[in-house]
């Protein structure tokens, strides 16, 4: 018995030094991880329509090439714009909650925009510096994303199959629902919020450069700030869009009027009412709270992966909590039945 509980102690040991040692090996590297993940989920469906009509190994070639190459503009872009980049998203972030703090608002949203207007700022641009300061750094996090995705691209089948060969047979219908949540609250929160929040974001910033609100900096900036804007429930991209109307107004109305077509169209409401609603439908929902404090309380305390992380996080503590009030409900069903033996 002593020996059995010795041997189950230097298991126990083992396995955490091995955790702690992958942990080490693994924590710099986590972002480009879980973004390469993130990737796959969102290419997967178009990689089994392209299965069809090309093949497994070409569909994976060709979408991790299209990758590979936004991957390199994108890091061309850093390159070239991060210095101007941040300091026109810092101050068009200042504008933002300058005005936010101006609206005439409950107080208790009003204490919120004004730790969001001294918090948020900073950390964002933190954050982006800390990715943007070493741009060997940034080389390698993009190697890895790049490496994530066609590894996971290529064996997707396997790994869905493994996920839930590794469920325990104990409680397997809690970890099928947790599976459930976790693919629920992603495809809320990367095929609707975040995927159609990028593409807005990547129209405006070719908006604001066509219309020649700003420079390619700027105009990066107020994509990114787009992409924030249509993260937080209620206000939107269109206070971007509507902001590069009112600088176009003192130049030229009808390019004022252009620009506001243009906005109104890719921006918002049009891809809301037409492509969203369309893209969405059939999925289950996620709240818009659960999404806000997820992506904002994630991306305070983990950083841009928090993104992801935050909104799983809470998904699958609600889960938890679902799962907890059915087995609440069951045990006096149950005891009843007991009784009535």
């Amino acid at each position: 018995m002593v020996r059995l509980e010795k041997e189950k102690i230097v298991w126990i040991a083992l396995i955490a030094i091995i955790i702690f040692l992958v942990w080490e090996t693994l924590k710099e590297l986590i972002s480009p991880i879980v973004f390469g993940i993130a990737a796959t989920y969102i290419a997967y469906p178009f990689h089994i329509k392209l299965s069809r009509k090309l093949g497994k190994k070409l569909s994976v070639l060709l979408l991790s090439a299209l990758l590979a190459i936004f991957t390199i503009l994108f890091f061309i872009g850093v390159t070239l714009w991060i210095t101007d980049t941040l300091r026109n998203l810092y101050a068009y972030l200042n504008s933002f909650f300058s005005w936010l703090g101006s609206l005439n608002v409950p107080s208790f949203l009003s204490s919120i925009f004004d730790a969001m207007a001294t918090s948020f700022p900073q950390k964002l641009r933190d954050i982006l510096l800390q990715y943007t300061l070493s741009l060997p750094k940034l080389a390698l996090q993009l190697i890895v994303f790049l490496a994530v995705f066609y590894a996971t691209l290529s064996n997707s089948d396997f790994l869905a199959r493994e996920i839930y060969e590794l469920l325990p047979s104990s409680n397997r219908e809690l970890g099928e629902k947790l599976i459930e949540k976790v693919r629920d609250t992603v495809d809320a929160i990367l095929k609707t919020w975040l995927f159609f929040s990028i593409i807005k974001g990547m129209f405006l910033t070719i908006g604001f450069y066509l219309f020649e609100i700003s420079n390619v900096a700027g105009s990066i900036a107020a994509g990114v700030l787009c992409v924030i804007l249509e993260l937080l429930p209620v206000v939107g991209g269109w206070i971007m869009w509507l902001a590069g109307a009112i600088i176009l107004w003192k130049k030229s109305t009808l390019l004022a009027l252009l620009f506001s077509i243009y906005g109104i169209l890719t921006i918002s409401p049009v891809p809301d009412y037409t492509l969203k609603s369309r893209f969405t439908k059939g999925r289950a929902s996620v709240s818009s709270v659960v999404a806000l404090v997820g992506i904002f309380g994630g991306l305070i305390a983990f950083g841009a992966v928090g993104i992801i992380l935050g909104p799983i996080a809470i998904g699958l503590l609600l889960a938890l909590i679902d799962a907890w009030k059915e087995i609440k409900l069951k045990q006096p069903s149950k005891a009843r039945h007991s009784q009535d033996a």
